[in-house]
């Protein structure tokens, strides 16, 4: 059947977004903690979760899903804004959502005998459409987080979200760091 859409699916899911920046001295301060999951519904290499982390104690590509990470890493990622390693060793992972989307939504992943939690805090109202950072991203239900957490077995890293200037291109100013999109899709161009 000939596509008559937009054009062809490249990957559709939840794309969850946390970077926690210390203060130094009234600066901007370090990135003390950072991760970027991947929930993927569709994709050529199928369904699963992926998440780049890094902080002090793991920086890796977890996945329940090694063709997924491979996918993400070659396909997704935007590189002139993602601080993660390319070459990042991809490690299996068992990830799990935690709370609720409208409040206090998270994520749980084991792996490399580590165990990361992160939650969103003060989630504000959906911004619903078809403009983001991505030119191929043709629509996203896209939340904003003024709070939130990083933990790494059970001790929370230190940092906030903070505002962030890759933001500038879609939104004309910086917004948190903490956000997450859901029902984003995502075409081949």
């Amino acid at each position: 059947m000939k596509n008559r859409g937009l054009g062809r699916l490249l990957w559709s899911g939840e794309h969850w977004i946390a970077y926690l920046r210390e203060r130094d001295g009234g600066g901007d301060g370090s990135v003390s903690g950072s991760l970027s999951l991947y929930h993927a519904h569709d994709s050529a290499a199928g369904e699963g979760t992926v998440a780049f982390v890094s902080t002090p104690a793991l920086t890796a590509t977890c996945t329940d899903n090694r063709a997924l990470a491979e996918f993400v890493r070659d396909r997704l990622v935007v590189r002139d804004v993602s601080p993660f390693d390319p070459d990042a060793a991809i490690v299996a992972a068992n990830i799990e959502r935690t709370g609720d989307v409208r409040h206090t939504p998270g994520w749980r992943i084991e792996s490399s005998g580590r165990v990361i939690s992160v939650e969103w805090r003060d989630v504000g109202e959906p911004l619903v459409g078809p403009r983001t950072t991505s030119d191929s991203i043709c629509f996203t239900i896209l939340y904003f987080a003024a709070g939130g957490h990083i933990s790494v077995d059970g001790k929370t890293l230190p940092g906030q979200p903070y505002p962030r200037e890759a933001w500038t291109r879609t939104f004309g100013e910086p917004m948190s760091s903490f956000c997450f999109a859901i029902s984003e899709t995502m075409l081949d161009r």
